[in-house]
């Protein structure tokens, strides 16, 4: 048999059995009516595609961290320390190096210019502290026969006891200058040498207690003694005694500045007789203090009571100081007014000028002093201060020339001057290899009596600094520059406003330089350079300085 009858036989019995199947469900009764329903054949058919005008906005994963839970187990472990003797460690003289106090130093230069200084201390000792300083330094000068001598001797003691410490000191100084400062032939400077010798004594005697409480009384006792005389002039004395006592109450502390002076002057007159001048002066300051985070303030008054043989009079001058830190140590700003009477005494006169001959003493008189400025710190090694004040001035000093006797005059402005001034500072430390400072002054007057401030600047500028190499050499400059000024010549010793002349003196620039080199700890040996321009200047009318003058030597620690 083939496979198409096989085909064809299997397709008529598969007919024939659907054909019971049929018959067989007429009892079934699902079946309505036995009729069937025959349907054709289901053909699916798709639509089209409907797109969703929107973009899929997936869902943000949710991390959720781990969490770890840690156990401490309540269990302590202890470890027992170990303890052992160890020996005991001796304290050697390395801890408490052994100090030196004395130093010399020693010199010479051109201008047959000798150099000798002494200083003698002692060391560590609870109980007590001395030292004495001993110094000579002279020239003989060019053809102006400016030659000088000054000599200095120095001794000073303390005494520390539990409740305060004493202290004494005792100076002396001797001045030897020429009035150089008159042509030779007005004055023959060669045979007749006008030479003129200054003698000053001054005696210093404080106490000053300790105190364990901030709040507790603090007080400081002074009693001062000075001769100044020239043997062939005049003899002033002087005594004062002063104190400054200061106490807080509620945190706020006072201050009081007290004192009683008593100057005495016995000036010889063109009869050769000696005439006594005594001037009396009693001062009594308070101030009180109020500091705060980031503020500080400050007020009183200056008074003094002054009397002569003139008569006597009361000066009473306010005083107040504020301040306010804008920037924390980098920019405070303050403001202040204050006064105060100067006395002019011989000491203070020829300190200044040596070279003054004739010279009336009266006081000198800053009724109203108002300051204001800017402190503060460009960085922690460079701080600055800017400042200006104006004071009213009552009998301000200036000097003029003699041309008879050589010498220089004392001159007042008598009248209530005002006197003006702008300052601007700098200072700059770093470390001890470099340290540099400047300051810079311009000043202003407006005279009464006086038509210019004869022998003092407009401007002023002074630069120091000193850098250190190695710690072996130590190179010091100093620089000085004062602007134009006036100087005064006058004809008429009785009279000091007739027949004057004015002087114009140029600017100068005084640069000095010194090189020190340190062999060791004890010795070290050093050259000075002054005035390197040899620009023969006057500081005062007529009075020209040194040209260049060179100086040498050696310094010893023993």
């Amino acid at each position: 048999m083939t496979n198409k009858a096989i085909l064809k036989l299997a397709s008529l019995l598969l007919g024939i059995f659907c054909l019971n199947q049929v018959n067989a469900q007429t009892t079934d009764s699902l079946l309505k009516d036995n009729k069937i329903t025959v349907i054709k054949d289901f053909i699916p058919v798709l639509s089209e595609a409907i797109k969703i005008p929107v973009n899929p906005n997936p869902e943000k994963p949710e991390i959720i961290p781990p969490v770890f839970n840690y156990d401490i187990p309540s269990k302590q472990f202890l470890v027992q320390p170990t303890i052992y003797t160890i020996k005991p460690l001796s304290v050697g003289t390395m801890l408490l190096p052994k100090l030196k106090g004395n130093y010399m130093k020693l010199g010479f230069g051109n201008n047959q210019m000798p150099l000798a200084e002494v200083y003698l201390n002692t060391v560590r000792n609870k109980q007590y502290q001395a030292g004495m300083f001993l110094k000579h330094l002279s020239g003989n000068g060019d053809a102006n026969y400016n030659n000088f001598a000054n000599s200095t001797a120095y001794g000073y003691v303390k005494k520390f006891t539990q409740k305060g410490v004493f202290g004494a000191d005792a100076y002396f100084h001797r001045n030897m200058v020429n009035y150089y400062g008159s042509p030779n032939d007005v004055l023959d400077l060669k045979n007749n040498e006008p030479k003129v010798v200054y003698h000053l004594y001054d005696i210093k005697t404080n106490y000053q207690n300790y105190t364990k409480d901030s709040n507790g009384l603090i007080y400081k006792l002074d009693l001062n003694y000075y001769n100044f005389n020239n043997s062939g002039s005049f003899n002033e004395n002087d005594v004062a005694i002063k104190a400054k006592i200061s106490k807080s109450y509620a945190s706020i502390p006072f201050e009081l500045l007290t004192g009683l002076r008593i100057n005495n002057n016995s000036i010889k007159d063109l009869n050769s007789n000696w005439n006594n001048y005594q001037r009396i002066y009693f001062d009594l300051n308070p101030q009180i203090f109020m500091n705060g985070n980031d503020y500080y303030l400050r007020g009183g008054f200056n008074s003094t009571i002054a009397s002569d043989t003139a008569g006597s009079g009361f000066h009473f001058f306010p005083k107040a100081e504020g301040g306010y830190s804008i920037i924390a140590r980098k920019m405070v700003v303050y403001a202040g007014l204050t006064g105060k009477l100067e006395p002019n005494t011989y000491r203070s006169i020829l300190t200044e000028n040596p070279f003054v001959n004739q010279m009336l003493l009266k006081n000198t008189v800053n009724k109203i002093e108002i300051y204001g400025g800017l402190k503060g710190e460009l960085t922690p090694q460079t701080s600055y201060q800017i400042s200006t004040s104006s004071v009213s001035v009552e009998n301000m000093t200036f000097y003029s020339q003699d041309s008879i006797k050589g010498s220089q005059i004392l001159l007042y402005d008598k009248g209530n001057s005002k006197f003006t001034t702008l300052s601007f500072g700098l200072q700059h430390q770093l470390n001890d290899k470099f340290r540099l400072g400047f300051v810079s002054n311009i000043y202003g007057y407006q005279l009464k009596n006086l038509t210019r401030a004869y022998g003092r600047p407009e401007f002023e500028a002074k630069l120091n600094t000193t850098y250190n190499i190695g710690d072996k050499f130590l190179i010091k400059l100093d620089l000085i520059y004062w602007g134009e000024r006036y100087g005064r010549l006058d004809a008429n010793r009785a009279d000091s406003t007739f027949g004057s002349t004015d002087y114009k003196m140029k600017p100068f620039v005084d640069l000095n330089i010194g090189i020190d080199y340190r062999y060791n700890k004890n010795f070290s040996a050093f050259i000075t350079f002054n005035n390197i321009a040899n620009n023969n200047y006057q500081r005062f009318y007529s009075y020209p300085v040194y040209g260049i003058n060179i100086l040498g030597g050696f310094t010893f620690t023993f």
